[in-house]
């Protein structure tokens, strides 16, 4: 008998996350032996929400228009668009399987998208924003591991890696969903699919379904006032929802920088105790954690980021940013005591101005020697060099030599700078 090995291998090739109470199902469908037959085939419904999309809209259409087959339709939906994005939707009008359709914004994009859901009439449904391009052979990807995920008789939702401008790549964000009327999105922003009957909906992310997103540049984000609009519109997701740690999380994380510091640091200690020890929360508690760590250190209340750092390595020992707070609280330590040293030399010299004929140098320079390097591990340059310069002319040692490589290399860095901003 003939067994789809191959198709199976690649499910599990590319399976990077998945929901940890199906894990036992997950695990004996690796031993279970697949026959092509088995297999079910899927098409897709992909749906395209948007408004005031003229830079992109054209560019996500036909990056989706090449991974599409015959049996798959494109939704796109406009919620009131008044730049040139409705003519350029128009050349798409003719083309088959392709539907626009106009609705009226109501500041709630789980309204849209179910709107979206209502009209389709694939198996299943993929939301692509306008400022997404699909990488080619996704889809294909995506309904292989479709067939196999059949095979666990779950109701699940698939997560693309959503991959950002700068690399960040994002991989729990739940964008496809089954056509199934137990299945609705919920939530003005940041919506999110979840089952009629409040039962925990399972998920599975992919690596090789791969959706390329420039709309969190800074110059795309402030133009189209991203962080005003979502903080507007989560201050009702509180009001539904107060116990909920999602809604206070994204809050702090879309209005990082113009809320209140106060209400930021507040709000994130609110997340930490609305999570408690719910694992279906543990996502909002550790980023809660690590968001705080960040806080507190530009506050300059090392001994609270501490405490923080030590409950995000219980939380997420192995996370990088679990390491990367370990190391820069280090630093930051490190660098509060060369501020320490520095004033030590500088009082120590304030008060001895006489020739030490017993030390390394009577006239105090290796102490100045160390103070430049003080400065220099501090980045305050001007002053570590100032150091060097007297040394030099004292003809206390010769340090030029010593900085050509790093001359060099600046040097080869700004200019590089300069190419790329041509």
């Amino acid at each position: 008998m003939k067994y789809d090995n191959d198709s199976k291998e690649k499910f599990f090739t590319n399976l990077k996350l998945y929901s940890s109470n199906i894990t036992e199902k997950i695990e004996s469908l690796r031993s279970y032996p697949i026959e092509p037959s088995q297999l079910n085939q899927f098409s897709l419904s992909v749906i395209v929400i948007c408004k005031d999309e003229e830079r992109c809209i054209e560019r996500c259409l036909d990056a989706i228009d090449r991974n599409i087959g015959v049996n798959d339709e494109v939704m796109i939906i406009d919620t009131g668009s008044t730049d040139h994005t409705l003519n350029i939707l128009n050349k798409y009008r003719e083309q088959t399987n392709y539907f626009i359709f106009e609705k009226k914004w109501n500041n709630d994009f789980a309204e849209i998208r179910n709107f979206g859901i209502h009209k389709a009439s694939k198996d299943w449904i993929v939301f692509i924003d306008a400022d997404e391009t699909v990488e080619n052979d996704s889809f294909t990807n995506l309904k292989s591991h479709l067939s196999i995920l059949d095979l666990l008789n779950v109701e699940a939702v698939c997560c693309p890696a959503i991959v950002n401008t700068g690399g960040h790549v994002v991989q729990t964000v739940r964008r496809i969903i089954p056509n199934s009327p137990s299945i609705f999105y919920f939530g003005a922003v940041h919506e999110e699919p979840r089952p009629v009957d409040h039962s925990e909906l399972f998920y599975l992310a992919f690596e090789d379904i791969i959706f390329h997103h420039d709309g969190y540049v800074e110059a795309v984000s402030t133009s189209k006032e991203k962080q005003k609009r979502n903080m507007a519109l989560l201050y009702p997701m509180i009001d539904k929802e107060p116990m909920s740690p999602r809604w206070h999380y994204l809050l702090c994380r879309d209005g990082k920088g113009a809320l209140n510091e106060d209400f930021y640091r507040d709000t994130l200690l609110k997340v930490i105790t609305l999570c408690g020890d719910d694992e279906l929360n543990k996502e909002y508690k550790v980023r809660a954690v690590s968001d705080l760590i960040e806080f507190y250190l530009g506050a300059g209340d090392i001994d609270k980021a501490a405490y923080n750092l030590e409950m995000l390595k219980e939380l997420a020992p192995h996370m990088t940013d679990t390491l990367y707070w370990d190391i820069l609280v280090q630093v930051i330590i490190f660098e509060y005591n060369y501020h320490q040293f520095i004033q030590r030399i500088i009082d120590y010299k304030k008060t001895h101005k006489e020739l030490d004929y017993g030390s390394l140098n009577s006239n105090g320079f290796h102490l100045d020697h160390l103070l430049s390097r003080l400065f220099f591990n501090i980045r305050e340059y001007g002053s570590s060099f100032t150091i060097l310069k007297k040394l030099e002319n004292a003809q206390y040692g010769e340090y030029k030599a010593q900085y050509e490589e790093l001359h060099k290399t600046l040097k080869n860095f700004l200019q590089a700078g300069e190419g790329n901003e041509k």
